[in-house]
């Protein structure tokens, strides 16, 4: 399964009509989803959904009490013994698009809570990423569907505004939300309601090809630029995609919206002063700003320069060119800050529509799912970055790199003005980059149409 993007992060789809998720769910059941990995054998639950996967469980327990009489003959009632607090049991629904090593994990995790909670099944569907938004949303608006759904952040707007995902706020506590890293919580709000728990993430940071870099990874930009300058092998690729090059906003002092949604880039900080730097460096020999992505990791690869802003999707390709001299460092500061990459998650969320009984199951996996021990088997088994942070990576120092750079990291903006910043503020740095325009005027500008375009 493949949940990267490079171009334009923000997804937005018109739900299949109703029939049409019947009839998938008719066919999956009938077909048995051959094209599932093999691990994976369909079965049709209780309730009639096909499922591929199950936890098993016991039967329920109960409780006992005690009595007792005086020796003098004379009745006397006993102190009740405490009746036990039942097991959690029941079965509920789970519908993925984890394959490969997502998948592995998953069955790892699913094995794990059965280990904790024998008494509660857990059947899972996968589903195709590109399918699985429409084919959620329909089924539980129809009142069926699954207990809990995993899906990425740029479903949560329109799942919202269907009203098809559970708000948490009430049922989560403030210990299981300090597990994890704030900006992963956040990118799972929308209107500052949490409607999910955060499974794993991704984010921009900075590869370093040690071979290339005696001096090690650059602490600011301007050491970015002074170290490109004194040697063409000492540059830097960077891919010219509003997404890869957001992290330097905050370090300049920019910041992109107010509380209502107004963008206010030419209010405060310096992010014309941020473009000017990015032409420098994209004027200088051996350095690249640039909106080929594939030239510059294939020049990256051949060892052209020493840094290289990407995502962990980048690792293992990377790790075969690279070998040994790959690391990951955080991305340099700037005149304001550190350098703060946004930050897009995973998550799991509730079917808000199923009984509070098995909104509590369901919440209860999504916690073991969601737990230090569910981020390590993502970590070890998919590679992935796991939310939590008290996961553990092991000796991955690559994973690691980006963990740390995730202490400092904005969540990526779920709000509809978004749709027009993708356009335009990109636009905004290409016009800088490669047309010579003036970064200054260029930002007021880039502000006012936003706004204009978003009613503000």
């Amino acid at each position: 399964m493949n949940r990267i993007w490079r171009t334009h992060p923000l997804r937005r789809v018109a739900f299949l009509p109703l029939v049409a998720v019947l009839l998938l769910a008719m066919l999956l059941a009938a077909c048995g989803n051959d094209e599932q990995p093999a691990n994976q054998a369909p079965a049709n639950q209780a309730g009639g959904e096909p499922v591929v996967q199950a936890v098993q469980g016991g039967q329920a327990v109960g409780g006992t009490q005690a009595t007792g009489t005086d020796t003098g003959g004379a009745a006397a009632q006993a102190a009740p013994t405490p009746t036990a607090t039942p097991e959690p049991a029941g079965r509920i629904v789970l519908w993925h698009s984890w394959g490969s090593g997502d998948g592995d994990a998953l069955a790892s995790i699913l094995s794990g809570f059965q280990a904790k909670y024998p008494q509660v099944t857990v059947d899972t569907l996968f589903v195709a990423d590109t399918d699985l938004p429409k084919a959620y949303a329909d089924a539980v608006l129809a009142g069926t569907g699954p207990d809990l759904v995993l899906a990425p952040t740029w479903w949560l707007s329109d799942f919202v505004d269907l009203g098809v995902v559970q708000p948490l706020d009430m049922s989560v506590d403030q210990a299981t939300v300090d597990q994890f890293w704030p900006a992963a919580v956040d990118n799972l709000r929308w209107n500052g309601q949490l409607y999910g728990l955060p499974t794993d993430f991704e984010l921009v940071s900075l590869f370093v090809n040690t071979a290339l870099a005696p001096n090690g990874a650059p602490a600011t930009t301007a050491d970015m630029l002074a170290q490109a300058q004194a040697a063409p092998t000492q540059g830097a690729g960077l891919y010219n995609s509003l997404y890869h090059l957001f992290w330097g906003l905050p370090a300049y002092g920019g910041r992109l919206f107010d509380d209502n949604g107004a963008v206010v880039l030419d209010q405060g900080g310096d992010v014309a002063g941020y473009l000017a730097w990015l032409r420098q460096m994209g004027q200088t020999p051996g350095s690249y700003v640039d909106t080929d992505y594939g030239m510059l990791l294939d020049r990256f690869k051949k060892g052209e320069f020493a840094y290289f802003v990407d995502g962990p999707w980048a690792i293992g390709d990377l790790s075969t060119a690279l070998g040994a001299n790959l690391a990951v460092a955080n991305l340099p500061a700037g005149p304001s800050g550190p350098a703060q990459p946004w930050l897009h998650a995973d998550g799991v969320m509730l079917n808000p529509r199923t009984t509070p009984e098995q909104q509590r199951l369901a919440l209860l996996f999504a916690e073991y799912l969601t737990s230090a021990e569910g981020g390590s088997a993502l970590a070890s088994q998919a590679k992935r970055l796991p939310a939590n942070r008290n996961a553990v990576i092991g000796d991955n120092p690559l994973l690691q790199g980006f963990m740390n750079q995730a202490a400092n990291a904005q969540a990526m903006p779920n709000r509809p003005e978004m749709e027009q910043v993708w356009g335009y503020a990109g636009d905004m740095v290409v016009k800088v980059v490669d047309g010579n325009a003036d970064p200054a005027a260029t930002v007021k500008e880039t502000t006012a149409l936003i706004n204009e375009a978003n009613g503000k």
